[in-house]
């Protein structure tokens, strides 16, 4: 009795299933309606942006709104860079009418110009020298000579502006030096005595270069050197 009980149960039970399948109601799929803007892009559900194309889900730019009551705004100049102050000592000048002669003149070019003096300075010494030779081999040569006339203190000059000379003798006074000097003469070899440290007086002019100056005209009208603007304040 117990088996044809649960038997029944479950003839009933899959009845009951089978008749609500049969019976349920059925709901009309409707498509996706989007929801578009009045001035913008489609809407759409998180799920169907995956099967969008590309073309339709890429943002649309849109320029930025700027208030009608504020004037636009344009990009500051660029401030103008600074050039570095420029000054030259022209000369020198062996004596005060050539300096005023260049004073005018650089006046006329609108380069005011302060004149400057150095005073004259004794020679420290004297030396006494050959010219410079054609090269080191012909030098050399030469001193052997020397040598052979009797005269051992001497020196072949390697470099410098006295390169391939032969230095004879330095000397305190200019009696001495000139006394060298007359003895190798004597020999019938060009010796020379000048003076060591010997500077004349000079005159120059100081001038600060205004900013449009041209310096190739400034360089036709005297010599000039580069000179620290700090010595002209």
């Amino acid at each position: 009795m117990l088996l044809r009980a649960v038997i029944v149960v479950l003839v009933m039970l899959n009845l009951g299933a089978a008749a609500w399948w049969m019976l349920r109601p059925v709901v009309a799929s409707r498509a996706p309606v989007a929801v578009v803007a009045a001035d913008g892009p489609a809407l759409h559900l998180v799920g169907e942006a995956a099967a969008m194309p590309a073309a339709t889900t890429a943002p649309i730019a849109t320029a930025p709104m700027q208030d009608p009551a504020t004037p636009p705004t344009s990009p500051s100049p660029a401030s103008p860079s600074t050039a570095p102050e420029v000054c030259l000592r022209f000369g020198p000048f062996a004596e005060a009418a050539a300096r005023d002669a260049a004073r005018a003149a650089l006046s006329a070019a609108g380069v005011p110009a302060v004149p400057r003096d150095s005073p004259a300075r004794a020679a420290r010494g004297w030396k006494v020298a050959t010219p410079a030779l054609g090269s080191r081999e012909e030098a050399v040569a030469m001193a052997e000579r020397i040598k052979a006339a009797g005269v051992s203190d001497l020196y072949v000059m390697n470099e410098g502006v006295d390169a391939n000379s032969i230095a004879l003798g330095r000397f305190g006074g200019e009696q001495a030096a000139r006394r060298r000097e007359a003895e190798l003469r004597g020999k019938g070899f060009a010796a020379q005595a000048t003076p060591l440290g010997d500077t004349p007086a000079q005159a120059w002019l100081d001038a600060r270069l205004p900013a449009d100056t041209d310096r190739a005209a400034l360089a036709r009208l005297a010599p000039a050197q580069p000179l620290d603007c700090a010595r002209l304040r």
